[in-house]
């Protein structure tokens, strides 16, 4: 009898280590942050700019056909187009995970006066019309632009959405294109562009790379920060969602980057974006 029980208790364990084995064996692996190549933040940045678009109640973007908004928007497409030249090559990335070199990373100005810039997944840069009034210089757009380009060309800004929202959530919407869900393309809008912050170790990594990639582009002063940072306060919108840190410009200046220029300005920001801000 006692040997039966025993032998019972043996069965019964080994019965629930193979099943428990089965179990593991079936599980598939979850869908990692790797899953969300280029390609795919590219469909969500154009789904997410899409979307933007198609709300004008919450989002005035500038027209390219009008004469003067045109002026602008050229002027900082120029800019960024030449801030971003050497990501959207893409020389070190694998031929299956590079950025489509034929696809523009667009500059979209949004009449509003509260003052932020902000960028989506795939490539395209936003700034308002009250934070381009606050600025004065061609070299701090300059630095926004190379400080966004690098956010997401590093895989900082879709790796701090995944951490938001999960990355099935974010495949699922681009599979669906789906409007209504939970969250919809127009809450992720809105927390990219309100409230998607990130930790002062990110920013700086971001700075690092940003003073690589502006002389690396450009001649401009790699320091377009440093006036910024003097006119926001810390309840400005653009400091909330890309805060600073202490001591950030003896960072930057201590990062012993070489071949930068020391131009601060060559009068066409004042000339193509001041005078002609809509009031």
């Amino acid at each position: 009898m006692h040997y039966e029980i025993k032998g019972f208790i043996i069965f019964l364990l080994t019965y629930f280590i193979l099943t428990a084995s089965t179990c593991v064996e079936r599980v598939e692996p979850g869908l990692t942050a790797a899953d969300f190549t280029k390609e795919k933040r590219e469909i969500l940045g154009d789904l997410l700019k899409q979307t933007i678009e198609n709300n004008p109640e919450e989002y005035v973007v500038l027209s390219r056909r009008s004469k003067r908004d045109s002026v602008i928007i050229t002027y900082l497409q120029t800019l960024y187009d030449q801030a971003t030249q050497e990501i959207r090559q893409d020389r070190q990335s694998t031929p299956s995970n590079r950025w489509r070199t034929e696809r523009t990373w667009d500059v979209i100005v949004l009449h509003d006066d509260n003052r932020y810039a902000f960028s989506l997944p795939g490539g395209h840069f936003y700034v308002s019309t009250g934070f381009l009034s606050t600025l004065s210089k061609g070299y701090e757009i300059y630095y926004l632009m190379a400080f966004e380009a690098t956010n997401i060309s590093g895989r900082y800004l879709i790796d701090n959405l995944i951490s938001e929202y999960n990355t099935s959530t974010l495949l699922d919407l681009i599979e669906t294109e789906e409007t209504t869900a939970n969250p919809s393309l127009l809450n992720i809008a809105k927390t990219l562009r309100d409230d998607l912050a990130f930790q002062d170790d990110i920013i700086k990594e971001i700075d690092r790379e940003t003073g690589a990639l502006i002389c690396q582009t450009s001649i401009f002063d790699r320091f377009g920060i440093q006036p910024i940072l003097e006119k926001l306060s810390t309840q400005e919108q653009y400091r909330d969602t890309r805060p600073s840190y202490a001591n950030r410009i003896d960072f930057i200046a201590e990062l012993g980057i070489e071949g930068c220029g020391t131009i601060k300005s060559t009068g066409l920001y004042e000339r193509m974006v001041l005078k002609n801000l809509p009031k």
